[in-house]
């Protein structure tokens, strides 16, 4: 029974994943005056219209929102909690424990490479996250050592999110969410689907908090080296929520695709910027 639930579950949220990702653009173009209750370098007008498409087809239809609680999660969340935490963790924990729980998070996520690259028909990246997975699990003791890349395996990383978007599903919109900050509805059902490959039914609660917490603390030290370029932005939301609707799109098309996407995108900004100095000479 728990097995059909879970199954129905991401059918339900697939299904959703879907009509939000042909129906990303219901708010109202033009200028607009962000809360005041933002931080002052997101007191601007924005002059790009929030219902215009972003990477992967995503949309912002909910900007007002999404921008409270990324002042919640970068201003207070990040800023007194997260960045303190990360930026010790990899100033004082020793450089060889940083690198092994990172190999050793890095392993655990082989399984889903596996699984995923065969969902998209790479049969040889699938074979190689595999035998990644094998070595570095046994010669590398759990992984913690990243035998396999000097054995010359390269990682070939694929969520279950990126195997929606190879399959035509498009991001949906995008969100800001309390404590989890970015997502879209399709790298949600992605996470979903990711961490059904985990046996937790045989892990206590103490490995899951345990594991999710380093999860959390290794991805937010890889950060740390792009921190300025958000810090410094004129509109952080903008940038961050851009940074990362172009990963997740990177993911799918890949370095061709992407460069593609930008330009696309950049014409799009130089069109909307005329339409709107065009209404302020008005």
């Amino acid at each position: 029974m728990s097995e059909y639930k879970f199954f129905s579950g991401i059918a339900v949220a697939s299904a959703v994943c879907l009509m939000l990702s042909y129906n990303t653009c219901y708010a109202s173009g033009g200028p607009q005056v962000l809360p005041s209750f933002k931080s002052d370098r997101a007191r601007v007008k924005n002059p790009v219209p929030r219902d215009r498409v972003l990477y992967g087809q995503s949309s912002d239809p909910f900007e007002t929102v999404n921008r409270g609680t990324w002042s919640f999660n970068y201003d207070y969340l990040d800023r007194y909690a997260l960045r303190p935490v990360a930026h010790g963790y990899r100033d004082y924990v020793p450089k060889p424990v940083v690198t092994g729980v990172h190999n050793f998070l890095s392993n655990i996520h082989e399984v889903n490479n596996t699984v995923n690259n065969l969902a998209v028909a790479e049969f040889g990246d699938s074979a190689i996250s595999l035998g990644r997975f094998v070595v570095n699990s046994t010669i590398g003791i759990l992984g913690l050592f990243d035998v396999a890349s000097h054995m010359g395996m390269e990682q070939k990383r694929m969520t279950f999110g990126t195997v929606l978007g190879k399959w035509g599903v498009n991001s949906g919109p995008y969100m800001q969410i309390p404590f989890v900050t970015m997502q879209t509805p399709r790298n949600i059902v992605g996470v979903m689907v990711d961490d059904s490959y985990m046996p937790w039914n045989h892990i206590s609660w103490a490995w899951r908090i345990a594991y999710y917490s380093l999860s959390v603390l290794d991805s937010r030290a890889e950060l740390i080296d792009r921190e300025e370029l958000i810090d410094n932005a004129v509109d952080p939301y903008i940038s961050a929520r851009d940074f990362y609707l172009q990963y997740l799109d990177a993911q799918v098309v890949g370095r061709e695709g992407i460069v593609e996407a930008q330009k696309a995108k950049d014409r799009e900004d130089q069109k909307n910027l005329e339409q709107y100095m065009d209404e302020i000479d008005d």
